[in-house]
């Protein structure tokens, strides 16, 4: 056993001569240095890894940021222009049916343009029906019978579809009242939508 031991020894280098020793001492100092190193700066490397992430990910909404802003602006600047007309839009179409409102435009529409109305009707208007989340306005048709001369129809239709709310004419029809041409019995279809 001691002849095996022997064989065994000689086989490690001699750390008796200086320069092995010096390279020994070396060689675990680079091994020490790289296991510590290892430990001391890998979550360094790792902390690095994740700032720089953070960091791109920060400038794509940064970015995206910088995007909305300028969209808002330009949204703003449209706002800004329409602004005035959105009291015109949102009466075009009522939030309820405002059957004596259109009545009223409709009669002041015809002394405006001589016409003379002798019938003014419409059709059923269901002021409680449930709401349908589906639909975005209703409606409810109208007619109209009145007398005058054509310029004057056509002055009186011309107010009726220039109207600041939204009335849409189905038909009209004009029939010679008489022997006279120039007085003329007209009947109006037409359709008043509303909101709710």
């Amino acid at each position: 056993m001691k002849i095996i031991n022997s064989k065994y020894l000689e086989l490690l280098p001699d750390f008796g001569e200086e320069r092995t020793e010096k390279f020994t001492s070396v060689i675990l100092t680079l091994i020490a240095l790289s296991v510590f190193g290892l430990f001391a700066i890998n979550p360094t490397l790792s902390t690095i890894a994740k700032l720089q992430k953070e960091i791109e990910d920060s400038q794509v909404i940064s970015q995206k940021l910088e995007e909305k802003i300028a969209d808002l602006a330009s949204l703003q600047q449209a706002y800004n222009r329409l602004e005035n007309d959105i009291p015109v839009v949102l009466e075009s179409m009522p939030n309820t049916s405002f059957v004596t409102q259109l009545f009223g435009q409709i009669h002041s529409a015809a002394v405006g343009s001589s016409i003379r109305v002798n019938q003014i009707q419409n059709s059923e208007v269901e002021l409680f029906k449930e709401i349908d989340p589906s639909k975005k306005y209703y409606s409810y048709s109208f007619s109209i019978s009145a007398d005058g001369t054509y310029d004057n129809i056509l002055r009186f239709t011309n107010i009726l579809t220039n109207m600041q709310r939204i009335v849409n004419i189905n038909s009209v029809s004009i029939t010679r009242q008489g022997e006279t041409a120039s007085s003329l019995q007209f009947n109006l279809q037409g359709i008043a939508y509303y909101k709710r």
